[in-house]
């Protein structure tokens, strides 16, 4: 039949089912999950407490003397240092209602469930991409409003200037990293705009959130310092980062100019080296590179230098940079940026997202430049502590249905969720309608210190470069 017949007959049209559905819920655009990769696993043994803390050696110090004759060598000691786990339960679920799925156009109750595993995937990504990034950006940070000769000095940002470690005083924490007090101080650094940097210690500090050491608060210190609005504040123990163009704080990138170079893949690279961390098991270091900064790379001139004999490479050929500078870099769209950490587009902090970094070169959403940021990592720096859910089971049963860990597909792409917990529970309204599914996680990730070895920065491991749109 014609079916310009059918569009310009009434009674045909009348016939006709129209916005018929397709039995298919189509796959929305899902990032790539790769942080959660980069993490050595490691079973929690059950009956050990919901707390683990791990103990790193350092190194004796080389002795370059000779004896003299008849000497016999002096004992010496090697430095030790701790760093701690607690186990964290993280959980998300989705109510399925029977009789909609029933009448749907597709099973939602599936539906449902592939969207829970993918909420899961994300989830348990985000969360060590915040571990590795914080730790990178732990130490820095900026005041928050003009000061005047204040012993109580309110930052941006608290992480990396809550804790010490302090053996060369007999008063502080020897091993751990443990609570600033005036008996175990930190040492920082405020830039002032007027009078130059001053150092002082970090005796106490008050949180906005109560328990958060990565969000605003206050700092006790222990001499008044006066300060502008967003002056730097850096600590000693502060994470060796790379900022295009260099400064003390995002405030000094400028829009259009502190892009990603390869000059600064190179200066993260031998931070690493010059440190002693070793590569990744490929051999490599692993760098995490969002779109924008895969982007800038090809306007940079040595990188065209590179390949502008080579225009079919592939870097050209596929836009994919794939191994530099002794990293292999993955492209991925889940590095911290405006659209995916809660409250970056309005560089407010929320405590749904304890993300250290601001979003913002001036903190400002309206006149600030957007700060992107690459991630370089190498070997151990992070830990992947998980509690076996099946511990939880016993002779009692459950209701409903436990599977343990899954494989989701979206878009043809496999998403990890494995030790994980997917339970399926059974309908327990008066009904039975309605169906509750639920994953669940239990452990915790932890980025080690390496403050007993090389110099005073507590986390070595990880090297974050800043740059801008």
């Amino acid at each position: 039949m014609d079916f310009s017949v059918i569009l310009q007959t009434p009674q045909f049209r009348q016939l006709v089912q129209e916005n018929a559905l397709d039995r298919l819920f189509a796959d929305g655009l899902y990032p790539a999950v790769l942080f959660r990769e980069e993490a050595e696993t490691e079973r929690w043994e059950a009956n050990v407490g919901d707390n683990k803390t791990f103990t790193g050696k350092g190194l004796m110090k080389p002795r370059l003397r000779p004896l003299q004759p008849g000497q016999d060598p002096a004992p010496h000691d090697y430095k030790l240092e701790q760093w701690a786990a607690q186990q964290q339960k993280y959980a998300d679920s989705i109510d399925t209602h029977l009789p909609t799925a029933v009448a749907a156009a597709v099973n939602k109750l599936t539906e449902d469930l592939k969207i829970l595993g993918l909420n899961a995937g994300q989830t348990l990504n985000r969360l060590p991409r915040n571990k590795l990034y914080n730790a990178a950006e732990s130490g820095w940070t900026v005041a928050d409003g003009a000061q005047n000769a204040v012993t109580s000095l309110r930052v941006k940002r608290l992480n990396g200037f809550t804790r010490a470690r302090r053996p060369d005083l007999s008063t502080g924490s020897p091993v751990r990293y443990d609570t600033v007090t005036a008996n175990n101080p930190l040492a920082i650094t405020v830039v002032q705009t007027v009078g130059g940097a001053t150092t002082v210690n970090v005796t106490g500090f008050t949180p906005d959130t109560p328990g958060d050491e990565i969000g605003p608060g206050v700092l006790t210190v222990s001499a008044a310092v006066t300060v502008a609005d967003r002056d730097a504040v850096f600590a000693s123990t502060r994470t060796s980062l790379v900022r295009s163009g260099g400064g003390n704080a995002t405030d000094a990138l400028t829009a259009g100019t502190d892009i990603l170079h390869l000059s600064d893949i190179r200066s993260a690279v031998a931070r690493l080296r010059t440190v002693d961390v070793q590569p990744m098991a490929d051999g490599y270091f692993h760098m995490h590179l969002d779109p924008t900064g895969e982007s800038q790379l090809y306007a940079d001139n040595e990188f065209q230098r590179l390949n502008i004999s080579l225009p079919d490479g592939m870097h050209y050929r596929d836009f994919a940079v794939t191994r530099l500078l002794g990293c292999t870099i993955y492209r991925n769209n889940e590095c911290p940026q405006t659209h995916n950490v809660d409250g970056a587009s309005t560089a407010t902090y929320s405590q749904d997202d304890p993300f250290a970094g601001e979003m913002f070169s001036n903190g400002n959403a309206s006149t600030g430049s957007k700060v992107h940021r690459a991630l370089v990592i190498g070997a151990g720096a992070l830990k992947e502590y998980y509690v076996d859910q099946n511990a939880m089971i016993t002779e009692a049963g459950v209701a409903g249905k436990v599977e343990q860990g899954a494989r989701v597909v979206n878009n043809g792409v496999e998403i990890d969720v494995q030790r994980i917990h997917v339970i399926m529970r059974q309908p327990q309204d008066r009904l039975q309608e309605i169906v509750a599914q639920t994953w669940k996680f239990q452990g915790d990730w932890v980025v080690r210190t390496d403050g007993a070895t090389g110099d005073a920065a507590a986390y070595k491991r990880v090297c974050e470069i800043q740059f801008t749109e």
